[in-house]
């Protein structure tokens, strides 16, 4: 830290309030599946807690898809809306195209309906326009080639006005603001492993770059940031909006709820595709 440059809280610890505003028997279904141990899940708590909250106030029915699975939302639907039928994508190309899978979390146990493909390359093995509901939680970052391919397949097995719920961490987060100003990289997780992994980010998405592509792939509704990692930091945003700069949507989740309107408007739309 700068000598005289005081910040009020630096990043690099868990956000504070992970459970605020948030419905109480989403808290009590999230603190019954996520264990201490369980690191990954501890760091996204409030993001799987702001998903669950933004998915149950559309009140969901009929069939809802998880892409790329994370255990948690589907064991957590089976007690928070047990009417609706969960399936689910995995990339364990050694299994069945499509086929059932056991998700089990502790004592919670689900078997779901579960296609494995690569989403930015394979088609969903399902009829057009199957599903009343898609959720795309932390994926779209993870695409190394392709990521209109993936939105184009959730237009296809979408129905009319069906609904999709994505979320991506924000390029453009006070988190991101903070890293530039000390001369480090703004990234989430962009490193590189040792060992060649599915799990580092390919490109991080502003706002205003998920408003494009997703409006491209035929959607519209809300898209908007807020923290879910880490609290905000504040007094770099304060000096900036001081010094005339209109800074928003400086949160470090990107969250949208969006409806199917149309079909695929621009394949490759020029905000993320060179060519």
């Amino acid at each position: 830290m700068r000598k005289g440059f005081r910040t009020e809280r630096e990043p690099g610890k868990l956000i504070s309030e992970p459970y605020k505003d948030i419905p109480k028997e989403i808290v009590n279904v999230l603190e019954d599946l996520i264990t201490p141990e369980d690191s990954y899940h501890q760091g996204h708590k409030r993001r799987m807690a702001r998903t669950l909250d933004v998915l149950l106030k559309e009140k969901p029915k009929g069939k809802l898809l998880e892409l790329g699975t994370s255990k948690v939302i589907p064991l957590s639907l089976q007690q928070l809306a047990p009417d609706l039928e969960v399936h689910v994508t995995d990339f364990d190309k050694n299994l069945p195209l499509s086929g059932t899978s056991t998700i089990s979390i502790k004592d919670k146990t689900l078997k779901a309906t579960t296609y494995r493909v690569d989403l930015e390359t394979e088609a969903v093995p399902v009829e057009d326009a199957t599903f009343d509901v898609v959720i795309c939680c932390e994926v779209i970052e993870h695409m190394e080639l392709d990521p209109m391919f993936m939105l184009a397949e959730i237009n296809r097995v979408l129905k009319p006005n069906g609904k999709l719920i994505l979320t991506t961490p924000n390029i453009t987060s006070s988190r991101a603001l903070y890293k530039m100003l000390r001369g480090t990289d703004p990234y989430f997780y962009m490193q590189y492993r040792h060992k060649p992994a599915l799990y580092r980010h390919n490109y991080e998405y502003s706002e205003y770059s998920l408003r494009q592509v997703v409006k491209a792939a035929g959607f519209s509704g809300q898209v908007w940031t807020e923290d879910s990692f880490e609290d905000g930091v504040t007094e770099d945003i304060t000096r900036l909006r001081q010094l005339g700069y209109p800074l928003t949507s400086i949160g470090d989740n990107i969250f949208a709820t969006l409806t199917k309107t149309r079909g695929v408007v621009n394949r490759y739309p020029s905000v993320i595709y060179a060519d």
